[in-house]
């Protein structure tokens, strides 16, 4: 009678050794998984900047300056609220747009450059009298929710011509980013506070641009339209 080494021997002989295929195997598997080379995953595309300005014609011109010129709805906010002072909140809208009407005037000579022209041009008017708008409604202490609506209506306005706001905060570090504001500074003894935004008057805008001069699509420039913000300064040592 034979024994159970004899058996299994026998067994082996006959129909192999399952065991032992089964971990050669589970060994070649992970041979194969340790060898193979990983799939390449495909990169999205950097998502492309889109222009908010392009000037190619004096039709071009007129349109960008219409939404210029487009103040009804913060016109309308202003007109329906009880607001004591504001036939002169309305009044500094009705200049502000008559000074559209004179400035803003299609450049035939300088075709090449149409996009930086209006935006010179239109820089200049918001400056000398959109702003003192926006400064007025800064200092707007009374009557928070209706400074609050109004703030969003200039901001819906800044939207409708193309700009996109650069949001700060007071404590924000100005170092690197002075070119996004006015800047008037403030002295203090604290170092730490040295160069941080102490008050922001008005937060400023950007637009993507191009010109016609510019034969590669995607040469598309950033013009800033700044806003306004007080800045602490270290004292000098004497």
């Amino acid at each position: 009678m034979e024994n159970i080494e004899q058996l299994l021997s026998r067994l082996e002989a006959r129909y192999g050794n399952p065991e032992a295929d089964f971990m050669a195997r589970a060994g070649t598997m992970q041979d194969f998984g340790q060898d193979e080379v990983p799939i390449p995953v495909a990169e999205e595309p950097e998502p492309r900047i889109q222009a908010d300005l392009e000037i190619h014609t004096e039709a071009d011109w007129d349109e960008a300056t219409a939404k210029l010129k487009d103040v009804q709805s913060l016109s309308a906010y202003i007109s329906q609220s009880s607001y004591k002072d504001r036939e002169i909140l309305l009044k500094m809208l009705r200049q502000y747009t008559e000074t559209i009407d004179r400035k803003m005037v299609f450049p035939e000579e300088e075709e090449d450059q149409c996009a930086e022209i209006w935006l010179g041009k239109a820089q200049d008017i918001l400056k000398k009298r959109f702003n003192t708008l926006r400064n007025t409604v800064h200092r707007m202490k009374q009557m928070p929710i209706f400074q609050q609506g109004l703030q969003q209506e200039i901001q819906k306005y800044f939207e409708g011509i193309g700009m996109h706001e650069r949001p700060f905060r007071e404590g924000d570090t100005i170092v690197g980013q002075e070119e996004w504001f006015e800047i008037w500074t403030s002295k203090n003894n604290d170092a730490e506070r040295d160069m941080k935004i102490k008050e922001i008057e008005m937060q400023p805008y950007y637009m993507m641009y191009r010109d016609n001069e510019e034969e590669d699509e995607e040469a598309i420039k950033r013009f800033i339209f700044p806003g306004r913000a007080w800045v602490y300064e270290k004292k000098k040592e004497v």
